[in-house]
């Protein structure tokens, strides 16, 4: 099944991930080029010893990319530059965490919308006050600075590759 992905975001994600390392196995137990989780290539039909062929490590992290949108089911009203951040906030902590934080921010009566926003909210999620909130379903979460700061790092390699790649 051919995705149809952005070439330059999944280029920047390779980098960002594994350094286009093929072999690269993180702390975590994450998976090539992609740093794809095995349980979640699994849930795929992917066995983790297929996640280190890079051709089906980009697959699997192109599907997981694409499902991750569909989620979101972004307004066409949201700014462009948008979703690609909440999307790659999802890759790295899980699409459960980016929703808690955005249920936290459409009861304060914030924008869910916009990344920055979302992120203080993600911050948020490491204190007891906000992880047992009423709408938060997934609990606390520590790992908000390494998520903001993955954000920033992937989008400043696509910034990079589109500026010298592409011209835009």
């Amino acid at each position: 099944a051919k995705m149809e992905m952005d070439w330059l975001l999944l280029l920047s994600i390779a980098r960002a991930e594994s350094e286009f390392r093929a072999d690269a196995v993180s702390r975590s137990g994450a998976v090539g080029l992609m740093q794809v989780m095995p349980f979640v290539a699994s849930s795929m039909g992917v066995s983790r010893d297929e996640l280190f062929i890079p051709e089906r490590n980009i697959e699997v992290a192109a599907e997981l990319l694409s499902s991750i949108k569909k989620m979101y089911g972004f307004k066409d009203s949201m700014d462009e530059a948008e979703p690609i951040k909440f999307i790659l906030a999802a890759y790295n902590a899980g699409y459960s965490r980016i929703s808690d934080a955005r249920r936290l921010a459409r009861y304060f009566e914030d924008d869910d919308c916009r990344w920055h926003i979302v992120a203080s909210y993600l911050a948020l999620l490491s204190e007891e006050e906000y992880s047992e909130h009423e709408v938060v379903r997934y609990g606390a979460f520590y790992g908000s600075d390494e998520t903001i700061s993955y954000v920033d790092k992937v989008l400043h390699i696509y910034n990079l590759y589109r500026s010298r790649i592409v011209g835009l």
